[in-house]
């Protein structure tokens, strides 16, 4: 079993109270602990309650791991089993009765130790017959230790026209839950088979954002950057710019291609470019609220356009991060008019033109990202 690395907390209360007295010592000059002094009973007291809360800190990096192994791995721990076995229920006179599920027996272990076991669905005994065959009972806690037992089972639950019930076969089938070491081996050896390989176009994207110094990353499917042409089977190409939506320097732009090609399946063409760029004018005008200043409303509203504009924000989703990059192809009349109306104070929009008109507008193709041209506005 592989040896892991535990976080470094002090869990036992002696220890954490050793900690707390030598700090008081070299703190107080001349104090020294006491037995029996009210300082030390609560130096005593706050370690066993500190320690408590160390067992619990000192289990999370294995619940963390299980997560992410079941959530995100698909990898969940394996969970406890418990054991069965079927089951001959004989009753006092064959006047018709049901076994109810959840009736419960107990099952001898060992010495007086029965181990609970219930029925696990209804069962009639019809009128005629006086036994029960094949009675299906589960064991109440999971586990291996419900395995292998047999006999004469003993009734929990008082049912007075029972008069015996007895196991056909061994119990069987109960399985521990996986320890945390055990679970952890698993989980180790399935990261051992996960490799960085961008698949879908989306990954060359992500992978190209592991590179310092790129911001923004967004990968056109099929495009071939080589050729400018588009529906070209087996072809990505990743635009990359910078925190601030400009293009990278071309080291950087060179150790992203690096990488992809490095990782890219066989056969697959993958193509780095810059973003293009299109200045878009706005001009607008809006009726502020009573009691907002005019001049004020209007600066707010323009420097919202240019934010809407600018390619550090533009395609970005606005609950995702920053790095998000949707690559629209349109500069949308309808989103510009919609960052203008959230600007605190802006009643409603009197006119709005954007490149001279009222219709979206197309920015270059394959990573084409606006820049605010000539924003400006009125209030009327």
């Amino acid at each position: 079993m592989a040896e892991y690395i535990s976080p470094p907390l002090v869990t036992e209360p002696a220890d954490l109270a050793d900690e707390a007295f030598a700090y008081l010592e070299a703190k107080v000059d001349g104090w020294l602990p006491a037995p029996g002094n009210l300082e030390t009973w609560l130096v005593e007291s706050l370690a066993q309650l500190a320690g408590e809360l160390m067992d619990v800190a000192s289990a999370v990096p294995t619940s963390i791991f299980r997560y992410y192994g079941a959530s995100i791995l698909n990898l969940p721990a394996l969970e406890a089993v418990p054991a069965t076995t079927t089951t001959t229920w004989t009753v006092r006179d064959n006047l018709g009765y049901t076994i109810l599920a959840g009736t419960v027996v107990g099952v001898p272990a060992s010495g007086d130790t029965l181990l609970g076991f219930e029925v696990a669905q209804d069962t009639p005994i019809p009128a005629g017959a006086t036994t029960a065959t094949g009675v299906v009972i589960v064991a109440q806690d999971a586990g291996a230790d419900g395995n292998g037992l047999a006999g004469a089972a003993e009734l929990v639950d008082a049912l007075d026209y029972v008069v015996s019930v007895t196991l056909e076969a061994p119990t069987s089938g109960g399985v521990d839950g996986e320890t945390d070491e055990a679970y952890l081996d698993r989980l180790r050896e399935l990261l051992q088979l996960l490799a960085p390989r961008p698949i879908l176009p989306n990954d060359f994207a992500v992978m190209a954002r592991q590179v310092a110094g790129v911001g923004r990353a967004t990968a056109i499917d099929l495009y071939n950057a080589s050729t400018g042409t588009s529906n070209q089977p087996r072809c990505v190409t990743v635009v990359v710019a910078d925190a601030a939506g400009e293009p990278v320097s071309a080291t950087i732009k060179t150790e992203v291609d690096t990488l992809l090609q490095s990782l890219r399946e066989v056969n697959f063409l993958v193509f780095v470019t810059d973003p293009t760029y299109l200045a878009v004018a706005v001009n607008f005008t809006v009726h502020p609220y009573p009691d907002y200043a005019a001049a004020d409303v209007v600066a707010r509203a323009i420097q919202a356009v240019k934010d809407y504009l600018s390619p550090a924000n533009f395609g970005q989703i606005p609950y995702g991060e920053a790095a998000t990059w949707l690559a629209d192809t349109k500069v949308r009349y309808l989103e510009v008019a919609e960052a203008i109306n959230r600007v605190e104070g802006v009643w409603y929009i009197g006119t709005l033109t954007i490149a001279g008109g009222t219709a979206d507008v197309a920015l270059p193709a394959n990573g084409g990202l606006p820049r605010a041209g000539a924003v400006t506005g009125a209030a009327v």
